[in-house]
């Protein structure tokens, strides 16, 4: 149980980094494309950023439910990567569906999965808000 908590916390701090760094970066690119005249525009239509920050955020949660199902198989707590995935989308959404589940040392896993996905979720909605502001950030002197 005890390395049940400590794998699933270093893959949650880990994964948790690396997203708020890639969310970072963009909202760093995105003001930087929004400050220089890009495709003719003093300043990026909202549509713009909006679907640059989907596809974004798009990436991260894949990366991390892809990272989730990679730990699960390097555990060898699946056979193959259909039911890794299926159980880290599961999880990771917070659905649940309990017809795939972990071994009894390794239930932590789900759990701590569920926590990460909401904790990404989250960060998804801070990096839309901000997105969102970039046109009220444009206008301040």
């Amino acid at each position: 149980m005890l390395f049940a908590l400590f794998i699933g916390s270093t893959m949650m701090i880990g994964s948790l980094a690396i997203s708020i760094m890639l969310f970072g970066f963009a909202a760093r690119m995105l003001r930087w494309l929004d400050n220089t005249n890009a495709f003719g525009y003093g300043r990026l239509p909202l549509v713009f950023d909006l679907g640059i920050a989907g596809l974004w955020i798009l990436l991260v949660l894949t990366s991390s439910v892809w990272g989730w199902a990679a730990l699960y198989i390097a555990l060898g707590l699946f056979d193959g990567l259909e039911p890794a995935l299926y159980f880290s989308i599961a999880s990771f959404t917070t659905v649940g569906y309990g017809d795939v589940v972990l071994e009894p040392g390794w239930r932590l896993l789900a759990g701590m999965t569920a926590t990460h996905g909401l904790l990404t979720f989250g960060l998804f909605t801070a990096f839309l808000v901000e997105v969102f502001n970039f046109p009220t950030r444009a206008r301040r002197p």
